[in-house]
């Protein structure tokens, strides 16, 4: 059974993870829709961010991590890109790791050939880092990237699972179905659906705006907090979906717990 207990008097949850469904909404700028909830999420931050390209193509790294440092610029927060950081200064030297959108075979397929998936794992559930995503670096918070929309432009040899920092899945950009559409194509819903024919994992359908706040201890708690004027809407399998509360924590138990 699934139980959803909306919690009232919701405090931010300090080193947790925080998931976008995008950095680009509609009639604002580059990650400005929810600008004030990542200033709340990173109060009190005393390092730079460290920021992963890894989603995008290799010659545009650089220039990703500028567009993003140009954001965390107005907030008075530097950015520093994980590919020009030495190794042994990764986990040790930020509080927060950002993994931003793009494709997600190949941020996973790059995170995988670094050898950096158990490390940045370790680091956030241990309360040593806090973990902010985008889209791809959405879905690589995740069970398996196995709900993204993106295209498998290479094998991620090590298989298709994430970081696992929460037992669930993530559909980012999540769109509901036009009931006046013509075109015949799947719906994401279907999509999902089609993913339960094969997996038993919840799915939460993030839509364009929304994002998610959760606390490390997630799997023990179940507890949750989705944002965002769009919200999002819950998928179980063999059940019908449903919209999840909105600007409330509340707890979440899926089939297995």
């Amino acid at each position: 059974m699934l139980l959803i207990v909306p919690k009232p008097n919701f405090t931010i949850m300090k080193k947790s993870i925080f998931l976008l469904s995008s950095s680009n909404v509609h009639g604002y700028g580059y990650l400005e829709y929810n600008k004030s909830a990542i200033q709340s999420f990173l109060e009190g931050l005393q390092t730079p961010i460290l920021f992963v390209p890894y989603a995008a193509g290799e010659a545009e790294w650089d220039t990703y991590t500028a567009k993003i440092a140009a954001f965390f610029d107005t907030l008075g927060i530097a950015v520093a890109g994980i590919h020009t950081v030495p190794e042994e200064r990764i986990f040790t030297d930020y509080e927060v790791i950002f993994i931003g959108g793009g494709n997600t075979f190949r941020l996973l397929n790059e995170l995988q050939q670094r050898q950096l998936m158990p490390g940045i794992r370790a680091a956030v559930l241990g309360g040593k880092m806090q973990y902010m995503g985008s889209s791809a670096g959405s879905n690589m918070a995740a069970k398996s990237i196995c709900t993204s929309n993106d295209m498998p432009i290479v094998y991620p040899k090590g298989g298709f699972e994430a970081l696992n920092l929460f037992p669930y899945q993530i559909n980012p950009h999540y769109l509901d179905p036009e009931p006046e559409s013509t075109h015949k194509g799947e719906t994401r819903e279907q999509r999902i659906a089609e993913f339960h024919q094969m997996n038993d994992t919840p799915v939460i359908g993030l839509r364009e705006g929304a994002y998610i706040h959760i606390g490390v201890d997630f799997a023990q708690t179940g507890e949750l907090y989705i944002g965002g004027a769009p919200g999002a809407r819950i998928f179980l399998q063999g059940q019908e979906p449903y919209e999840a509360p909105r600007e409330t924590e509340f707890i979440f138990r899926g089939n297995k717990q």
